[in-house]
């Protein structure tokens, strides 16, 4: 799993597989986007819009490859440990 976060833009990527085939792409909840793989059906990627500004107030992210929800704070310590 790769996690990056651009600053500038306030999103956070979540990379659970690298792909090749074409992907479509769901939100899985309010500004929780997840990019499927066509082909496999699997997801393979999470896109979390203003994200620490949803950070700062403490929300829960459902996040289906986890299989559970992951708090903002969480997800920016896996961020931090690379």
């Amino acid at each position: 799993m790769k996690i990056s976060y651009a600053t500038h833009a306030d999103v956070l990527y979540i990379v659970f597989e690298e792909t090749t085939n074409k992907c479509v792409y769901s939100e899985v909840e309010s500004g929780v986007i997840c990019r499927i793989d066509e082909t496999t059906d699997r997801v393979v990627g999470i896109t979390i819009p203003y994200f620490r500004r949803r950070a700062e107030k403490n929300e829960t992210f459902s996040i289906p490859e986890l299989a559970e929800g992951i708090s903002a704070e969480r997800l920016l310590e896996m961020l931090e440990e690379g």
